[in-house]
């Protein structure tokens, strides 16, 4: 059913990049990204989906990031998230088009665990969007 409501909800036009995001609460659980005035400066660059939709085009949805790609610390382009990691899955939408999953989180975050949930969840997109 989630699979369902996600390709219900994918937008098709390339120029309207939509950006959702959830959880960001979850920051606080993790000690270098919850003292107040980080936590402030991430939380308010989650909200400017501005912001995380031109990260994503310049830098997650090229044609040379397929699968699953891992940017951490220094390597992220937006300096309010440089003590977080980003973990993307690319996936097929068909004719040509593509969307972009991302997972952030702390540096030391269980890359496995995380690489390996976005493997079945693309997986499973995959499936679900070739059918629709």
């Amino acid at each position: 059913m989630v699979l369902d409501a996600v390709a219900s909800t994918i937008s098709i036009d390339e120029d309207d990049m939509k950006i959702y995001t959830s959880g960001a609460t979850n920051i606080f659980k993790y000690p270098e990204l919850s003292d107040k005035e980080r936590a402030r400066e991430l939380i308010s660059t989650f909200e400017e989906k501005e912001q995380l939709a031109d990260m994503v085009k310049e830098h997650f949805s090229g044609e040379e990031n397929t699968g699953i790609q891992v940017y951490i610390g220094d390597e992220m382009p937006i300096s309010t998230m440089r003590d977080c990691s980003v973990v993307t899955a690319t996936y097929e939408l068909g004719a040509g088009m593509r969307g972009t999953i991302g997972i952030i989180g702390p540096k030391r975050m269980d890359y496995e665990n995380v690489m390996n949930s976005l493997k079945e969840l693309k997986k499973q997109l995959d499936e679900v969007l070739s059918k629709a």
